[in-house]
């Protein structure tokens, strides 16, 4: 059966990629290029047109997994009619979602990497990119900040990270509401009920 509209090579590596993780996620390194080639309805063979080896298209699977670009999209979407805190909740979320997939990809794929091998990008990048995209959308917030914006991005990105963890067992640490509302509000009383 001929496809009335053939992918691109772009569109196909995308649709390996997207078809591989959640066979990483389900059976870690062990996956088959048979078995990516039967989720993402393929030849066995476009597997290794597109990407040459099975490591190589497990590695493109890493790297889009730790790539900014969907993180960042997804900021810019936060709708302009937000308030502060609704925009803070969606920011967490967002952060909080992405946290968890890069930890369940690498939980699956880990054993099978050599000690000390690098995977994705290095850090500060990342989190840079990441950091100028909370930054742009918290900016008609200036007014409204008791800190300046690097500050803020930064307590964002610490409290959805702390949140994401194993160890972060506390009710709260699942709700980005809730989180949102202590980053914004704090643990402290208004100034108003402050003794002088």
């Amino acid at each position: 059966m001929v496809r009335a509209n053939p992918m691109t090579p772009d569109e196909r590596r995308r649709a390996l990629i997207e078809a591989t993780r959640p066979l990483l996620l389900e059976h870690g390194l062990n996956i088959t290029t048979r078995q990516i080639a039967e989720c993402a309805d393929v030849a066995e063979g476009t597997i290794f047109r597109a990407f040459g080896t099975k490591q190589n298209l497990i590695g493109a699977v890493v790297e889009d997994c730790f790539a900014p670009d969907a993180v960042i999209a997804a900021i810019g979407d936060i709708p302009g009619d937000f308030d502060l805190e609704d925009s803070v909740t969606s920011m967490v979320r967002i952060l909080r979602a992405r946290i968890q997939q890069v930890r369940s990809l690498m939980a699956a794929i880990s054993p099978g990497q050599p000690h000390g091998k690098r995977l994705g990008p290095p850090h500060r990048d990342f989190h840079q990119a990441i950091d100028e995209a909370l930054s742009r959308a918290l900016a008609r917030f200036d007014d409204q900040l008791t800190v300046g914006t690097p500050t803020a991005c930064w307590a964002i990105s610490a409290m959805a990270f702390a949140s994401a963890m194993p160890l972060a067992d506390h009710p709260d640490a699942a709700d980005p509401r809730r989180i949102a509302r202590l980053i914004v509000h704090g643990i402290a009383t208004g100034t108003e009920d402050t003794p002088c």
